[in-house]
């Protein structure tokens, strides 16, 4: 689902490679338990929708600190981006997004719940010889908007250079109809 396409590439970015599911016990949850919690969200309607991802943290722990300015001031703009939801995206409501996170990684969740539209999820990846990740998603999805804080944090002792801390928040808000082809 093309609104899915940001959150996907947003956490290749921010956990670079990190596939299974958990449960409170830390187990994986299986695939079935996501697919019975995201069945809990109402599907987005189609249309047009902007999305906006803002960086609202942004932790550099071992850059020189000219390095660590340089990028926080690269990454201080909140970037804007227009898509179109199709009926046949509405249609597959937010079942892929969840899923495709996942693919090509070492990562699982560990927590995912859905309430009332409120999400709140947990991520734990691995990545060979870059260390663990956490990635925790909080917010709200419903058929006209989303608003989504994302945050992603090292486990343990980082290697040197791989302790960044972040926090983006997502929001997505249908702005009308997709424009005619």
């Amino acid at each position: 689902m093309k609104a899915g396409i940001m959150m996907a590439a947003l956490a290749g970015l921010a956990l670079s490679g990190c596939g299974s599911e958990d449960t409170a016990d830390g187990a994986p949850r299986s695939e079935a338990d996501l697919k019975k919690e995201v069945a809990k969200l109402d599907a987005p309607e189609p249309g047009q929708y902007r999305q906006v991802l803002e960086v609202t943290r942004l932790d550099l722990p071992g850059l020189p600190p000219e390095a660590a300015e340089q990028m926080k001031t690269a990454m201080a703009d909140k970037q804007e981006t227009l898509v179109c939801i199709t009926q046949a995206d509405a249609d597959k409501g937010y079942r892929d997004m969840f899923k495709d996170v996942r693919k090509g990684s070492e990562c699982a969740y560990s927590r995912f719940e859905v309430n009332g539209g409120k999400l709140d999820a947990q991520m734990d990846c691995k990545a060979a010889g870059q260390g663990q990740m956490v990635m925790k998603l909080a917010g709200t999805l419903g058929p006209n908007r989303s608003d989504v804080t994302i945050d992603v944090d090292p486990v343990g002792n980082p290697l040197p250079g791989q302790g960044m801390k972040m926090t983006l928040r997502l929001t997505t808000t249908r702005v009308g109809d997709c424009p005619a082809s």
